[in-house]
């Protein structure tokens, strides 16, 4: 998706987040940088990691509160430098709690 398509800034930020493709199937990676339309992902394949349309991703905010988990719909996956794959997700679902919890943290950060 090209930067011009989006609605939102990406912040560049790390979070560690769980990667749930299945209950057995999950795979933890963490964010190169985020936005209130999701999150580009840096993971190495593996257990987990699949290939799928839609995957769940859990991932908790440094502000204490619950984990927040949203419902991403893969966009694009490419090599890194460094060995990694990247993934881009949008958000298909958040819960409309977390998603103003979320949309609250991203504002005080690009603050």
């Amino acid at each position: 998706m090209s930067a011009e398509r989006r609605t939102h800034d990406r912040l560049p930020l790390r979070l560690f987040v769980d990667h749930i493709l299945a209950e057995d199937q999950r795979c933890l990676c963490v964010t190169d940088d985020v936005s209130a339309d999701g999150v580009r992902l840096r993971g190495t394949p593996g257990r987990g990691w699949g290939r799928p349309r839609h995957a769940w991703l859990s991932f908790t905010l440094p502000d204490d509160g619950p984990a927040i988990r949203a419902l991403g719909e893969l966009r694009y996956e490419g090599d890194a430098a460094d060995g990694t794959r990247v993934r881009g997700y949008r958000f298909k679902y958040l819960a409309p709690r977390a998603r103003r919890r979320f949309e609250a943290f991203l504002g005080q950060k690009a603050a």
